[in-house]
């Protein structure tokens, strides 16, 4: 087998595992009544099954209810993702409107997303947005970064101070990846 056949293997394997650790935590925060299982994903009933059944063959997903409306911000990382994320297919707008979706969660996306951590969700970004990945030039935190995209694309400023390096919350946005 040659190095790109063992690359894209192992990619393969890595997105069956990432796809159906995802899942199985969004099916456990539906199972505690945090919402509807297409809610919680920002899949309509039709893609979550097909994710399902290309990653979880095999899976008996609970009863989908339609999904509800789409939060602004949601569709802006969503757009944000697939706009600059350098991927096209299934898998890209799958991940994409499950990370926008995770992205408006409290806690760390790797932690909403159900990931083991922060440096796993990079990796994860990088296989399906790897420009946008590429971008991430400071290894800020990703819900940050998508953010900073958006509002740096729209004109606006998140950070208090006019250039990351003089904001306070610096310490915050950026840090190294831990496994």
């Amino acid at each position: 087998m040659n190095q790109w056949s063992a690359d894209l293997l192992a990619d393969h394997d890595a997105d069956r595992a990432d796809f159906a650790g995802i899942l199985a935590h969004a099916l456990r925060d539906h199972a505690a009544g945090r919402g509807e299982l297409t809610d919680l994903l920002g899949l309509e009933p039709a893609a979550l099954s097909a994710l399902a059944a290309r990653w979880c063959p095999g899976l008996a997903l609970p009863s989908l209810m339609p999904l509800s409306a789409v939060p602004l911000e949601q569709a802006d990382i969503v757009t944000l993702l697939l706009w600059r994320g350098g991927r096209s297919g299934d898998e890209a707008r799958w991940l994409a409107a499950i990370l926008a979706r995770r992205s408006l969660e409290a806690r760390h996306l790797w932690e909403d997303l159900g990931l083991p951590s922060r440096a796993h969700l990079g990796r994860l970004i990088e296989r399906h947005f790897p420009r946008l990945h590429a971008a991430n030039t400071r290894n800020m935190r990703w819900k940050r970064f998508f953010y900073r995209q958006i509002c740096t694309d729209n004109g606006g400023a998140m950070c208090l101070a006019p250039h990351c390096d003089d904001c306070a919350e610096k310490p915050v946005c950026f840090g190294p990846d831990t496994d």
